[in-house]
């Protein structure tokens, strides 16, 4: 698992989003420096997994449809149906070449790890994280 630079853009769109409420696809682009026909692609993902809709028309653009005092990171890899393993044996189903009796050692440790990393992606909703980074540029 990485941040992808798909997921830094849905990042930004979910920023720009939260701090201006109802934005087009051009003013998102422009706000957060990024290329209008991915940020289209972007909403586009965003919008089939319900983090945002869009309304058409002179006055439409793309708002959020959950506040973003309810998302976590993890709502963002699973929308973007990015890994969240730290490796493959933590992946269900797995059964360890190694130890095809049992869990190995480094099976045992990845997994420990991997808890770890689920409770952070899940522990600091998007509105703080972007409160931070705000004030961090202010």
């Amino acid at each position: 698992m990485l941040i992808t630079r798909e997921m830094d853009y849905a990042l930004r769109i979910l920023r720009a989003l939260h701090q201006g409420g109802q934005l087009s696809a051009a003013a998102i682009a422009q706000q957060e420096h990024m290329p209008k026909a991915v940020t289209l692609k972007i909403l586009k993902h965003l919008h089939a997994a319900g983090l945002v809709a869009s309304r058409r028309g002179s006055s439409g653009g793309y708002l959020l449809d959950r506040p973003c005092e309810t998302l976590y990171l993890a709502d963002l890899f699973q929308a973007l149906e990015e890994d969240l393993y730290v490796n493959r044996c933590q992946q269900p189903g797995y059964r360890c070449e190694n130890r095809p009796q049992g869990e190995c050692g480094l099976c045992r440790e990845l997994s420990r790890i991997q808890g770890v990393l689920d409770g952070e992606l899940r522990k600091t909703p998007l509105s703080v994280i972007f409160q931070e980074v705000q004030e961090i540029y202010q």
